[in-house]
């Protein structure tokens, strides 16, 4: 993240990170930052399980949405949906445009619980 400072599409970033958890030093805060992890706990999960994410988020890499999906073992049903250029939404909770994203979560979910009564 420190490497990539320019990139983040939040220009106030480090200081929404620290103002979350309640650190008030990036220093602390990065060292703080290496246990906060899914895993361990996303096997945890017994009920049906989606992620979706933007091929070109700059807040959280897609390599975690794989590593949530493989971990995800013990779901029903799990399913991952990377949003690429081709969706025109490409970025963090798909704030470049919305739409897709937000469409696609709607459709999976309504589908997901109709198949679950």
């Amino acid at each position: 993240r420190v490497a990539n400072e320019g990139e983040n599409p939040v220009p106030h970033y480090w200081d929404h990170v620290m103002w979350v958890f309640g650190i008030d030093d990036r220093e602390a805060f990065l060292a703080y930052a290496d246990q906060i992890t899914l895993d361990g706990q996303v096997d945890k999960i017994r009920v049906p399980f989606l992620v979706t994410h933007g091929e070109n988020d700059r807040q959280i890499p897609v390599y975690n949405a794989h590593m949530s999906y493989d971990q995800a073992t013990n779901s029903p049903k799990r399913s991952l949906r990377i949003f690429t250029k081709a969706d025109f939404e490409v970025e963090h909770c798909g704030a470049d445009n919305g739409t897709a994203m937000r469409d696609y979560i709607a459709d999976w979910c309504a589908q997901t619980f109709n198949e679950m009564v």
